[in-house]
């Protein structure tokens, strides 16, 4: 497929961008103008479409890519891997809690790695997968809230951060550090298992680079999303203030 190097808002990157915006605010626009009934198969669809990319993800990394990654590179143990599943899990009817959790994960991490993205490559299969499955939580997330009318408050907000930053995260990290190192696979030479980037930092160019090298950069790392997580909600809270007046 592709073989150009990745050009962080190049033109291919741009359309990409310009492309989710696109489903962002047009699948609202147009499934809020219709019926019920159109509303609850396009929120089953995208539910759908979410846990196909999920399974379809590992599947290309280990047998359909030319230099296929290792198996323990492929568990689905990243934050966006995380985002998908309960995502589709909200939209299928799961509680609240999952789409809070995928709000703040889907707007600081997955828009982040879509502005930021870890190619190397324009428009390789990796490329595709990659633009598809991060914008897919997006669009699900502005569907969640403009159609489906979910927003988290302060407390949720609070929980999300200490499920993230105080649960997860040091769970991450085990198994980071279980997993371990991996062989050579095919042409490849090995590495170790880099879940939440917190063994290492991303190929592709992002906020990363200008912190501390590993393992140093997961503290600041840390208060950083502290605050984006706060700064996200700062407009809801503004909103929810200025109502109650």
């Amino acid at each position: 497929m592709g073989t150009s190097p990745f050009i962080l808002f190049g033109t291919i990157h741009l359309f990409s961008l310009a492309l989710i915006f696109a489903m962002v605010i047009g699948l609202p626009y147009a499934v809020n103008r219709s019926s019920d009934k159109t509303k609850d198969i396009v929120t089953k669809v995208l539910a759908f479409l979410l846990i196909a990319h999920a399974i379809a993800s590992p599947y290309k990394d280990l047998f359909i890519l030319e230099n296929p990654y290792h198996w323990k590179e492929v568990l689905p143990f990243h934050m966006c891997d995380f985002s998908e599943i309960i995502l589709a899990w909200f939209l299928l009817g799961g509680p609240k809690i999952l789409f809070n959790i995928a709000y703040f994960w889907g707007i600081a991490g997955a828009t982040m790695a879509l502005i930021t993205p870890d190619v190397t490559v324009a428009m390789d299969l990796d490329y595709i997968f990659f633009f598809v499955g991060h914008g897919m939580i997006v669009i699900a997330v502005f569907y969640a809230i403009l159609t489906l009318g979910n927003l988290p408050n302060f407390q949720e907000t609070n929980q999300v951060i200490l499920i993230t930053v105080f649960i997860l995260l040091p769970i991450i990290y085990v198994i980071n550090l279980l997993l371990g190192e991996f062989p050579p696979y095919g042409i490849d030479p090995g590495g170790v298992t880099n879940y939440w980037y917190l063994m290492a930092k991303p190929d592709g160019d992002s906020l990363l680079n200008f912190f501390p090298e590993p393992p140093y950069h997961i503290f600041p790392a840390l208060l950083i999303t502290i605050c984006v997580f706060y700064l996200i909600y700062l407009p809801i809270g503004i909103k929810n203030k200025l109502s109650n007046k």
